[in-house]
Order: C-alpha cells, then structure tokens, then sequence
C-alpha cells in the first residue's frame, strides 16, 4: 500500500465507494434504490449530478437519455417534470433529484459528487453549493474540469476537491484531449489543488500514486468491475470505486484502516 497523502479535512471513504449506487439489475444505477443499499451496507457512494433544462439538479451519469431511458434526447433539453415521465431502464424508477439523494442517506455514508459538464461556468457549481451548505454528512466534489474545482477552490474552500484524471483513450476527439491535458501535474497543481485524485484504473501507474503522494492529496482509483479488478485496484489505493460486487461480496473490513 502506497503512503498516504495530506487530505485537508483528512476525508474517509472507507475501502469501497459504490459507483453509482450499489446498483443491480433490480437497482438501477443513480437511482433511490442504489443508493439506499449502499447506505444500508455502510458503503460510500459516488454520484452524478447534472442541470435540467429549468435548472433542477438531477442524479443522472450520461448527458443523453439514450443508455438509460430509451430516449436519444439530452438531459438538459428537459424540465425536471418531463424527465419524471421517464424511467431508468426496465424499472419503475425515476431519474431522482439531487435533493432526494440527500435527504435519503441523510449522512449514514460519505458521498463523493461528480460535477457533470453541460451547463454554463459557475451555475451547477454554485447551486450545488448552495444545497449542500444545509446537508450535515461528509462529501466531496469531483470532476474533470479543473476549473469547476477552481470554483469550489475560491467560493467554498473547505469542501473538498477531488480531481478525476484518465489517460485512457477510447478515440482521439477533444473530450480525450482535455481529459489527457488534465493527467498533467502543472494543470490540477496550479488550477484545481485538489484534496484526492481519482485515477482511471485502465490507465494508473505507480507514477500517478506517487505524483498524489507528491501533492499532498489522497488517490482513489476507478472503476473497478468485479472481485479481480477491486483487488488490483487496491494495490494503488486504500479506496476503491467499484461496482459489480460480487453478490457474496464481504463488507466487513470496509472501515478498517
């Protein structure tokens, strides 16, 4: 196990976050379900928040219908009382609102939030903000941008940050190129300061763990799909965001340091 870093509010996830909710073929990923599994098991959870076209903050991964609800329109074209007519894959639940998400774990577990792209500078983040200044459980933001860590950095300094970062190329398009530019120390060291680095498993290296170590931030790794792939993201991080828990999975040790 590699050192670990200085994590300004010394943050704990335990050793497994639930990405996405503890989900499964009867939970859907994001949905209430997921997510009150993960509480129930005293698992932490990762989730994805995003704006509706009447700015409603919504739990919701893609930025298009398409995967999860059949439907090849984006999120953001929709007020929140349309997306309710919608339903997360064969189930009968509804895309859920950030604020019922809240309300649900009520501080059981700590939450680690991804701020999704899509909406202008500064709106997600400052209403996000706002909702979460009343919530009394532990969490931290995460994304990709550096810049929406930036405004977490200057509007809410003690929250803390958690910068994604994947070198892991799928195609050569702009979204690689930016994600590719944030890999670089100078980018998060100068813009962002993060408190964590959550590294792409499919593209970590004992470099990354190291460079967290350097900076002063805690490593979390994703994703890691299944009992082989947790334990070979373990050997990089005390904390992993996994999901296809295997269904004897034993929880048990999550808390142990």
């Amino acid at each position: 196990m590699l050192p670990k870093g200085s994590g300004v509010l010394n943050m704990n996830f335990g050793k497994y976050i639930a990405h996405r909710g503890l989900h499964s073929k009867e939970r859907p990923e994001n949905s209430l379900k997921a997510f009150e599994s993960a509480a129930e098991k005293n698992i932490s959870v990762e989730l994805d928040v995003r704006l509706t076209k009447d700015c409603r903050m919504v739990v919701f991964h893609d930025d298009t219908l398409l995967r999860m609800c059949g439907v090849d329109e984006k999120v953001c074209d929709f007020t929140y009382d349309q997306l309710s007519a919608f339903r997360l894959g064969d189930s009968d639940d509804k895309i859920p609102l950030l604020s019922e998400v809240l309300k649900l774990i009520d501080g059981r577990v700590p939450m680690l939030i991804e701020i999704k792209s899509g909406a202008p500078f500064g709106e997600l983040e400052s209403r996000l903000n706002h909702l979460l200044k009343s919530y009394k459980g532990e969490y931290a933001v995460q994304s990709f941008d550096p810049f929406s860590l930036l405004w977490f950095r200057i509007k809410s300094p003690k929250t803390p940050r958690c910068q994604l970062i994947s070198g892991y190329k799928k195609k050569f398009d702009v979204q690689y190129l930016g994600r590719k530019i944030c890999t670089f120390p100078i980018v998060w060291r100068l813009i962002s300061k993060p408190d964590f680095l959550s590294a792409d498993l499919r593209s970590i290296s004992l470099e990354t763990a190291f460079q967290a170590v350097d900076a002063g931030a805690d490593l979390i790794t994703w994703t890691g799909r299944g009992r082989e792939l947790i334990e070979t993201a373990s050997q990089f991080s005390k904390t992993v965001i996994a999901e296809n828990f295997p269904e004897n999975f034993d929880f048990s040790d999550n808390w142990e340091e």
